[in-house]
Parts: C-alpha cells; structure tokens; sequence
C-alpha cells in the first residue's frame, strides 16, 4: 500500500508541474553523465592502474612506475593513449576490457595477473595485442593519423576523453619534433635504415621490434639498448623466418656490370649478424665499394679474395642487370 501511496504522490507532482518535472529529470540525467564521465577519466588515469600495478624496478606489475620513466610520460601520453587504438568507440572497448582485467584479478589471482603480463613481455603476437599499432602509427605518422581522424569518432559531444583522441598531425608531431616514420629517417642512428613503411604495409605490428618501448624503465627505448645487437633486432625475425621473408638482391653499382648481391643465398650459410654492421651499414648508400677496395679487408672482401674463403671470380658477383 505504501508504495501504490508513493506512486499516486508521484504521478499527482508531474500531473500538477510538469515543467519542474523535466528540469529536475535533465538535471538528473546531466548528473548521471557527468559522473560517469568523472568515473571513466578518473579508472583511465595512471595513478587508477598503479592499484594493480604497484611495484617499482622493471618487469611484471611495474608497469606505471616504468611509464613515469619514459618520454611517453613526459609527454603525457597516458595507459589508455597506448592500450586503446584511437576513437572513441574503441576507448570504450578498451574499458570494457579493463573490467574482464579487474575481474580475473579478483577471480584468478595476482599469479595470474603476472603470468599475462610476462607473456606480453616475451610474446610479440600477444604483445600486439595489448598494444595496437594503430595508437603508434596515431602519434607517429601523419597518413594515419588523418585516416583515422576522418574514419572515426574522436570526441563525443565535444567531450576528450584522453589526450589521443586530440592529437592532430603534422602539427603534433612537429611541435614534438618527431619524425614521421613512415617518410623520413630515423635520427637516433644515421647508418640504419628500419624501412617503417615496408614494416607497417607487411602488416608487422609496431611491438614486434619495440617491446617495452614505454615501459623499459628509460626516458627513450630503442629497438635495443645496442641497435647494433642484431640478434636480438633483425635476426630473431628475418632469420628465423628466412623461408617466408624474401631478402631482395642489391644491386651495389649500376655502371658498366652491375654486381648483385643475394641475400638469400649468404642466409644458407651465415647469420645477419655475419656482414650487419661490421661490414654494411644498415642503410642503402652508406656503401662506398670502389675498386681499390677490392684489395682490401672491407666490405664483400673480407672473405672474398685471393687465397680467401670465397671466390674472387669476377663473374661471380658481376652478372649484369
């Protein structure tokens, strides 16, 4: 009866003033937004995931306290600006993910918490994952950043919901003075030429090469903290899949009888590590092959020559167009 009661009152109040009615209804439903919208900002906010990820020094569950060391901190690219590819229905989804994270925290354990995060450390396929390439190429490219500007929803009734969703290329990338990797070089180490574009086109997440690039505990994480240890680089890809990743021939001169060098050929017999860097620079033109130094321990004579391990013929490597 004390209900039927409440609901006679009700419906006399909204019988009686109805335009009072819709204020207080719109200014519930304002209010409801606005604190969902608190709560979304403030559960994608680091200091939110430092609960989980508390600890200090590198690996499992330091996740937040290696981010405060990274450029990316610095420029405050946040969690989500990397965990959640850009636009605003794929922020959500990112959230949405967030809570199946929570809940097997809560239902399986830290174990298990650190089981998946030493798996994103070590996997490259899960890695990417966790972290799309779509939200590296966002930032660091100005194709895609365009493309996906025009393809999806950023803001939602003018609504930021993080830092990514505002970024606008060429003008971001310039004010930070980052190239874009898909046309200009890298600066970090002149001598190497990564071929972005031919990466990304193959479809080859970002994280394959750059795991750990926000989250190493250094202010800037190259491919390697020697990007000349190519084992850990190049080799661990193109050689350990040398029978699905074609090497094209490099034609080293095209004057006269160019010579041509087979990189699926030398791969039967030695490693990338073998010629890259000791002998080639990791970038086309940094070459300077002449004929006086085919006299000399350099280059494609180190073992090629007189009384060498490989042959000196001419026609070995000149063999035309």
């Amino acid at each position: 009866m004390a209900n039927t009661g409440i609901i006679r009152a009700i419906k006399s109040f909204v019988q009686r003033r109805p335009f009072l009615t819709l204020i207080l209804l719109l200014a519930f439903f304002v209010g409801f937004l606005f604190i969902n919208i608190e709560v979304l900002h403030f559960t994608s906010s680091p200091q939110f995931c430092a609960k989980c990820h508390p600890k200090e020094g590198t690996g499992p569950l330091t996740e937040v306290y290696t981010w405060k060391k990274n450029i990316h901190s610095q420029q405050g690219v946040s969690c989500l600006d990397c965990h959640g590819r850009p636009g605003f229905f794929y922020y959500m989804k990112a959230k949405i993910k967030g809570l199946s994270d929570l809940y097997n925290f809560a239902v399986k354990g830290k174990e298990h918490m650190i089981e998946v995060l030493q798996k994103s450390i070590n996997d490259p396929v899960y890695a990417s994952q966790v972290v799309s390439m779509e939200s590296c190429l966002y930032c660091h490219t100005d194709y895609y950043n365009q493309k996906y500007r025009k393809e999806r929803i950023m803001t939602l009734a003018g609504i930021t919901f993080r830092a990514l969703d505002n970024i606008k290329n060429p003008q971001y990338r310039m004010s930070k003075n980052m190239i874009d990797i898909m046309r200009e070089d890298v600066r970090s180490n002149p001598d190497i030429d990564p071929k972005h574009a031919a990466h990304i086109r193959a479809d080859i997440s970002c994280v394959f090469c750059h795991r750990g690039v926000a989250h190493s505990g250094e202010l800037i994480s190259y491919v390697s903290k020697d990007a000349t240890n190519l084992e850990k680089v190049c080799t661990s890809c193109h050689l350990n899949n040398k029978d699905i990743i074609s090497m094209r021939d490099i034609v080293l001169s095209k004057a006269g009888n160019p010579a041509k060098f087979s990189h699926n050929f030398h791969l039967q017999m030695f490693e990338c590590s073998t010629c890259h860097p000791s002998l080639f620079k990791m970038k086309a033109g940094t070459s300077a092959i002449s004929f006086e130094t085919h006299f000399k321990d350099v280059y494609c004579f180190t073992c090629h020559g007189e009384n060498k391990a490989a042959s000196f013929d001419c026609a070995l490597c000149h063999q035309g167009r």
